[in-house]
């Protein structure tokens, strides 16, 4: 066949090709963006968004080009050689195209699954995409260079150091990814907290090297993904699942209030009623049953001079009952969980009275407020127990 016929037919075919392509992008992927709004399954509109569709259509044009060109041209001459080498390139950029539209797809299901849609897979993905990248560069290498792809593959083997080197966070990112998919350490929506990097928010992503936490403040904190591997994390998602959160906050109590108990207080303290059960069992443990009177005011008697030779109450221990019974009686207080009122080791800045409770919501506006409501009302009922909070730096005490 003359070389002149052979460009004219080659002319002929691109301009055949190039009117597919057309035909394809202009009619074929509107009708299909069309049929798909109409149909009831987001499957199929998922298949258009994401461009498979739109990519298997180019096979068709594809497979015109490589079967064609052996009919017009001559296949011992250098431009059937090199329309050849561009058919095996054309394919192989299209598959490695229609594979990622395929994860893209595969990827936005896991998004919206009930199960899967908080698993860090993102980072799965990307490294499935850079594999692919990598075979199809090695095989378009290959078709250039008409070498064969095992000799590549030998020769990358020897740069293997230097390639590791290169790519050291990303084959980091990859392993770590995977680590914390299996072991589920972190997932998208996730509170953490990493003090070395001064992260405090929720986790937006987790790409292939990074992941994305949006800290409190709106700042952005972006985290090698090997780094939540090689070193310690706070992960908050515990207590989200859990429905409560820990109240742990210490009022200190001025240690020069504390003192036993009068029988006039006590009479005043027992027309509390959550406190009253605990003032009645205390009266039958101490004195019994026929001094029960005296105790609490009713009946007077002589006291015993050396208060240390008998047991009283104290105003410390009687407002440790009564910050326990408020907080058994306060119902955005969790019944089920540990709640206690304990004291801690005195110290210069007064004895440490500390409430241990779980809030019944984890919501961070509602948990403040809870938390802010009882204080609020056990600060201010520190008077009528005759107590008061130690405060320093102005010289005197509140």
């Amino acid at each position: 066949m003359p070389i002149e016929n052979e460009y004219v037919n080659l002319a002929f075919l691109l301009s055949a090709i190039a009117f597919l392509f057309l035909a394809i992008y202009a009619a074929f992927v509107p009708l299909l963006k069309r049929w798909a709004k109409k149909t009831p399954n987001t499957f199929n509109m998922l298949l258009v968004e994401r461009h498979v569709a739109s990519r298997l259509l180019q096979i068709l044009p594809a497979t015109a080009f490589s079967t064609t060109t052996p009919r017009i041209l001559n296949q011992s001459g250098w431009l059937f050689e090199l329309c050849s080498r561009v058919s095996n390139i054309w394919y192989t950029l299209l598959s490695f195209a229609i594979a990622c539209s395929m994860l893209d797809v595969v990827e936005h299901l896991n998004g919206i699954n009930e199960r899967t849609m908080k698993r860090p897979l993102h980072g799965i993905f990307q490294a499935v995409k850079v594999a692919l990248f990598c075979l199809a560069a090695i095989f378009i290498v290959s078709q250039v260079t008409d070498k064969s792809p095992v000799i590549i593959f030998s020769a990358l083997g020897a740069m293997a150091t230097v390639l590791m080197l290169i790519f050291k966070d990303s084959i980091l990112g990859v392993v770590s990814g995977v680590q914390i998919n299996i072991s589920d350490l972190l997932r998208k929506g996730d509170w953490i907290e990493i003090e070395r990097h001064h992260a405090d928010g929720t986790v937006m992503d987790i790409t292939l090297t990074s992941v994305k936490v949006r800290n409190w403040d709106n700042t952005i904190s972006v985290i090698p993904a090997y780094d939540l591997i090689t070193n310690s994390f706070r992960n908050w998602r515990g207590m989200q699942d859990s429905g409560v959160r820990r109240i742990k906050r210490a009022m200190f109590i001025d240690q020069k209030c504390i003192r036993f108990l009068t029988p006039e207080e006590i009479a005043n303290l027992s027309k509390i009623e959550i406190l009253a059960p605990y003032l009645n069992a205390k009266a039958h443990e101490i004195v019994g049953e026929e001094s029960k009177a005296g105790l609490l005011g009713v009946a007077s008697g002589t006291e015993d001079p050396d208060m240390l030779n008998t047991r009283h109450l104290t105003n410390i221990g009687t407002f440790r009952a009564y910050c326990t019974a408020y907080l058994r009686s306060n119902k955005y207080v969790a019944q089920d969980m540990t709640l206690m009122t304990r004291q801690l080791e005195p110290t210069p800045q007064g004895l440490p009275l500390e409430i241990y409770a779980f809030t019944n919501t984890t919501v961070w506006e509602d948990y403040e407020g809870i938390q802010s409501d009882i204080f609020d009302h056990l600060i201010a009922a520190l008077p009528e127990f005759g107590l008061e909070l130690y405060q320093y730096g102005n010289g005197f005490r509140a």
